[in-house]
C-alpha cells in the first residue's frame, strides 16, 4: 500500500543502483519536513518624488507673510501624503531663532517677518522625508523687496514691551504683537501694519521696541491728527490682555518724523523717557549703474540717497546680493571714504548682478538699498593700435584700486578730461620677470574708411617713447613707484602695420619714401567714394533710361503705321496735292439708248397674265397676246421697268358675273 517519502526515496536510490552497479549504501535516507514555512517576499521603498514645484514667493519687507505648502507638492507611493517636512538653509543647516522666517511643519506653513535689512533672494530647502527614511528636496525661493512708501514715511508708532517667555523664536512675539494690534484697532488685516524695525539692545534681550507706520495715513501731508486717532485707539490694557502670557506692554509713543518732524506731538499715552536713536532710510535710491568692457566706471553715490535724523555722518558699505563682503578680486570695489562705486568689468562680467548699499549710523542702526550693476559690450570700432604697458607688479596684486589709478594717470598724461579714451583689453601675466602686462587701447585712434591715423598715431607713441624707442623717464615718475612702469611698446593692428613709425615726426608729418618707385595715384580713396562713384553711376542710369525710351518710341512707331495694299495705292499717297477717288466714287454716266438689253443664256421669257373675259366661256383663247408697254426714254436713255407714273398698289381683278 502507501509507504513513507523516506521509503519511497530508499527504494528508487536501491533499484538505481542495481542498474548501474551503484552500492546501495550510497543512498542515505533523505528525510523531508512535513510543512514549509511562508516567507513573505520584501518590498522596496520607493522614496518620495517632487510632484508639483514651489512658486517663487515675493514678499515686501515691513510685512507679515504666510504661506501653506500644498499637500500636492511631494508624493510618495507608500506614505502618500503622510510626510515629515523640514525647512533648512541651502547648507543643510537648521534655521535659527533669531531668523526672520520660520516653519512649522505640523501646519505646513511658511511664515515671517522681513525687514529692510533682509531686501534681496533668498534660497531654503525643504526636505520631505517618509517612514524608511528616504526623502526629496524642494528649493524654496523667496524675494524680499523693498517697501514703495520707505521714502516718503512722516510718522512712526512705537510700543515699548518685556518678552516674558520667550521659546526661542522671535517671530512669534512679533506677530503675535501684529495680530493684538489688529484687533485692539478694529481691522480687517493687518496690511495697514508695516514693520520699520525691531530695536532690541544685545545687553538686555527680554526688553524690544517694536516701530512701525501704518501705510493707510497720507504722505503727502502731516498726519497729525490721524495719529493722535490711532494712539487713543491703542490701549495698553486691551493690548496685554491680547499679548499675554508672551508680552508685557510698558508704553506707547507716536512720533513724526521725516519732513514733519518738527511737528511736536503731545504724548497721549505715558511712556518712559528714553533717548531714542531713529535709524536711517533711504530717500534717493540707486537704481540702476551702468558699466562698459574694459574701461573704468567710477559712480558717486549721491549724498541724498540716505537720510538719518539724528546721524548725518552715514557709513556706507557695499555687499553681495547674499549680505556678503565683497571680495578684493571682484572687479567691482567701493571706496567708503569717497562713496563711490569703480571698477573695470571684463568680458566675463557681461550681464546684471545685484547689490545691496548698506548705510550705517553711529548707533549700529542701519538702511539697506538694493541696486543693479549691468555691463554691456563696449562699442566696436577698428582700433589702429596696441599699448602695452609694463609693470613690476605681481599680477595678484593688481588690483581694482591700482587698476584704477593706472588708468586715471594714463588719461591725465594725455591731458584728457576723462577715461572714456582709454579701453583697457587684457591684463596678463608677464612669465618672464612674473609682472604685470596691461594691453589696452585709445578709443580716438580708430581706422576712417580704412585710414591709419598717422599722425594722431605718431604724436601719441612720442608721448611714452623717445627716438631712441625707450620709454621715457617722465612717463616712469608720472606713473609712480606703486605701479612701477618699466616698459613701453606700440603694437600697430592690420593694415597700419605697413607704416615705418621710426621715420615720422610727430611735429613734422612727412611719410617716408618707398625704396622701389611705384607708380601711385595721388587721387585718394575718399575722393574716388565721394565724386567719382556716384557721376559713374548717374551717368549709367542715364544711358539705360535713354535706351529704354528709344525702344518704346521705336515701337510705338511700328505698331502706329498705316500699310497700304498695292503698288497703286502707294503712289496715289506719294502724288502729292492730287486727291484720290476711289472707284466706287466715279459718278455713273447715262446709257446709251440704243443699247440692246443683255439677254442671259438660260434666260426665258416671262408668262402671260392670267384672262378673266366673261365671254369666253367655252375656253376659246379670243384674247389678244399680251402687249408690253413702249420704253420710256428719259433724257435720250431708255428707260425700263415701271414707269414713274406707275401707281404703288395693284388694281383689283374685274368682276365676272356669276
Amino acid at each position: 500500500n502507501a509507504i513513507s517519502n523516506t521509503d519511497f526515496i530508499t527504494l528508487i536510490g536501491n533499484e538505481l543502483g542495481s542498474i548501474i552497479d551503484i552500492p546501495s549504501s550510497t543512498f542515505a535516507p533523505v528525510e523531508i519536513p512535513a510543512t514549509l514555512d511562508y516567507l513573505e517576499p520584501s518590498i522596496e521603498n520607493s522614496p518620495p518624488i517632487i510632484k508639483t514645484r514651489l512658486r517663487k514667493l515675493a514678499v515686501t519687507s515691513g510685512k507679515a507673510f504666510q504661506f501653506i505648502v500644498p499637500e500636492q507638492t511631494f508624493a510618495d507611493a507608500e506614505d502618500y501624503n503622510n510626510l515629515r517636512l523640514e525647512l533648512t538653509d541651502m547648507d543643510g543647516n537648521e534655521l535659527k531663532g533669531s531668523s526672520w522666517m520660520q516653519f512649522n511643519s505640523d501646519k505646513r506653513e511658511l511664515y515671517g517677518l522681513p525687514l529692510d535689512d533682509t531686501v534681496s533672494r533668498w534660497q531654503y530647502c525643504l526636505t520631505a522625508t517618509d517612514s524608511s527614511n528616504a526623502s526629496a528636496t524642494e528649493i524654496v525661493e523667496i524675494s524680499v523687496q523693498q517697501h514703495r512708501a520707505v521714502r516718503t514715511i512722516n510718522h512712526e508708532i512705537s510700543i515699548a514691551v518685556e518678552i516674558v517667555d520667550n521659546n526661542g523664536r522671535s517671530i512669534d512675539w512679533q506677530l503675535k504683537l501684529i495680530h493684538a494690534l489688529v484687533q485692539t484697532l478694529n481691522d480687517l488685516n493687518s496690511a495697514a501694519v508695516v514693520v520699520r524695525e525691531i530695536r532690541q539692545p544685545p545687553q538686555n534681550l527680554h526688553n524690544a521696541t517694536f516701530v512701525y507706520f501704518n501705510e493707510t495715513l497720507p504722505s503727502i501731508e502731516c498726519p497729525e491728527e490721524a495719529l493722535n486717532d490711532i494712539l487713543r485707539s491703542l490701549d495698553v490694557h486691551r493690548l496685554n490682555e491680547l499679548v499675554q502670557p508672551i508680552l508685557s506692554i510698558k508704553s506707547i509713543a507716536g512720533n513724526l518724523i521725516g519732513s514733519c518732524q518738527k511737528v511736536e506731538l503731545n504724548q497721549i499715552k505715558p511712556t518712559i523717557t528714553v533717548t531714542k536713536n531713529l535709524p536711517p532710510m533711504p530717500r534717493n535710491q540707486v537704481d540702476r549703474v551702468n558699466a562698459s568692457v574694459g574701461q573704468l566706471m567710477v559712480y558717486r553715490v549721491p549724498s541724498d540717497t540716505f537720510y538719518d535724523p539724528n546721524d548725518n555722518d552715514l557709513t556706507l558699505t557695499l555687499k553681495s546680493k547674499d549680505h556678503k563682503e565683497l571680495s578684493t578680486r571682484q572687479w567691482l570695489q567701493f571706496d567708503s571714504k569717497n562713496q563711490e562705486f569703480f571698477g573695470i568689468p571684463k568680458s566675463g562680467d557681461i550681464g546684471s548682478e545685484e547689490y545691496l548699499l548698506v548705510a550705517e549710523d553711529s548707533g549700529g542702526l542701519s538702511a539697506t538699498d538694493a541696486l543693479v550693476v549691468v555691463v554691456t559690450h563696449a562699442h566696436k570700432k577698428e582700433f589702429s593700435t596696441l599699448f602695452k604697458a609694463y609693470l613690476a607688479i605681481r599680477h595678484e596684486n593688481f588690483n581694482a584700486d591700482l587698476q584704477r589709478k593706472f588708468v586715471e594717470r594714463i588719461a591725465k598724461l594725455h591731458n584728457d578730461a576723462n577715461t572714456n579714451k582709454i579701453q583697457v583689453r587684457s591684463i596678463t601675466t608677464h612669465h618672464d620677470s612674473d609682472g604685470t602686462i596691461v594691453n589696452f587701447y585709445n578709443t580716438s585712434l580708430f581706422k576712417i574708411q580704412n585710414r591709419c591715423p598717422d599722425k594722431e598715431l605718431a604724436a601719441t607713441r612720442n608721448v611714452y617713447l623717445d627716438n631712441d624707442q625707450m620709454l621715457r623717464e617722465g612717463v616712469k615718475l608720472w606713473m609712480g613707484p606703486e605701479l612701477n612702469l618699466t616698459n613701453f611698446s606700440v603694437v600697430p593692428i592690420g593694415s597700419c602695420h605697413l607704416t615705418d613709425y621710426n621715420a615720422i615726426n610727430p611735429h613734422d608729418y612727412i611719410p617716408k619714401r618707398p625704396e622701389e618707385p611705384r607708380l601711385k595715384s595721388t587721387f585718394s580713396e575718399q575722393n574716388l567714394t565721394t565724386f567719382v562713384l556716384p557721376a559713374i553711376i548717374i551717368v549709367v542710369m542715364i544711358l539705360l533710361a535713354s535706351i529704354i525710351a528709344c525702344c518704346l518710341h521705336r515701337r510705338r512707331n511700328k505698331s502706329g503705321k498705316m500699310e497700304l495694299g498695292d503698288d497703286e495705292e502707294r503712289k496715289s499717297f506719294r502724288n502729292k496735292g492730287i486727291p484720290v477717288i476711289f472707284q466706287d466714287e466715279f459718278e455713273e454716266k447715262p446709257e446709251m439708248g440704243n443699247k440692246s438689253p443683255v439677254i442671259l443664256k438660260d434666260e426665258k421669257p416671262p408668262l402671260l397674265p392670267p384672262s378673266y373675259n366673261s365671254s369666253n366661256m367655252n375656253g376659246d383663247n379670243d384674247v389678244d397676246e399680251y402687249v408690253p408697254p413702249p420704253a420710256v426714254v428719259l433724257g435720250g436713255r431708255e428707260a425700263r421697268g415701271k414707269s414713274p407714273a406707275t401707281p404703288s398698289y395693284r388694281k383689283p381683278p374685274p368682276y365676272v358675273s356669276p
